[in-house]
């Protein structure tokens, strides 16, 4: 048998399956956002988000880690975290689904904000390709797309999971500032954050790889569990991740900024 031929490792096999998971994850977001169907366009987002941390960490494991899965991952970061919450965003915030089918028309604000998810999380990657030669395992430069793809998404699942027919909407309604699609106060918000979190992707500024403490980590795990219990679950995880990633986006570089000038201020007294 010759080379070319030569039986793939079953460890490599597991962790590409895996990242294969999360690309499909990400395009049937982008689906299920077109059809109208938000609620598991966000949760399938979040599920790829899941999926694009698990193979990492079984590549690690398993001894499986090579250029070829870490060039896969780029195609389902730039796939599942940024076409995805773009489409995710454009057909909630701006598409209307009363329109005929052949009218052929799009939201231009809209459309521009997509490009903009999209071109900021690709350059994002690109650069992370070329300067974090550690694949963040020490920090990032910029803020990770995998961050406003879970905040995007995120909100979004807030309001979908609590107006589901077995949510919380029969009991207590949310107040009408909260629809984004109503054009208040909360729709802006969201619109600046975005843009924010976007020039953030492409910035300078230092962040902290966000799982490096246990604590953090375990309350994570069942935070996204919590996504795919149902409904009611998925409203108490979000109002754990949304908050958490909003401190992350906002706080997080100026912290990491400072921890390392007291570890370099401590290091230099010893000496």
């Amino acid at each position: 048998m010759s080379a070319e031929c030569k039986k793939i490792p079953a460890n490599k096999v597991i962790v590409n399956s895996i990242t294969s998971g999360a690309l499909v994850c990400g395009l049937l977001s982008t689906m299920f956002s077109a059809s109208g169907n938000f609620y598991l366009g966000a949760v399938l987002i979040l599920g790829a988000m899941i999926l694009d941390g698990l193979d990492g960490t079984c590549a690690r494991l398993l001894k499986a880690e090579s250029q070829f899965g870490a060039e896969f991952d780029t195609f389902v970061d730039i796939t599942a975290f940024g076409v995805a919450p773009a489409m995710l965003v454009y057909f909630y915030l701006f598409h209307d689904f009363s329109v005929a089918a052949g009218s052929g028309s799009i939201h231009a604000i809209g459309a521009l904000l997509g490009v903009a998810i999209v071109l900021s999380g690709a350059l994002r990657l690109a650069r992370f390709k070329v300067v974090d030669d550690d694949h963040g395992m020490s920090g990032y430069t910029g803020m990770p797309i995998t961050v406003n793809a879970l905040c995007l998404a995120g909100i979004i699942l807030f309001i979908e999971a609590w107006n589901a027919n077995n949510g919380w909407c029969t009991k207590v309604a949310l107040p009408e500032w909260v629809d984004l699609r109503d054009g208040g106060w909360l729709s802006w918000v969201m619109y600046i954050n975005c843009i924010i979190c976007l020039l953030l992707q492409v910035s300078p500024f230092k962040y902290p790889k966000p799982t490096n403490t246990p604590i953090g980590q375990f309350i994570g795990v069942l935070a996204f569990i919590g996504l795919f219990l149902g409904p009611k679950t998925a409203v108490i995880s979000c109002c754990y991740l949304v908050p958490v990633t909003l401190f992350y986006i906002y706080v997080a570089p100026f912290w990491f900024t400072l921890k390392k000038a007291w570890i370099a201020k401590r290091n230099a007294a010893k000496v």
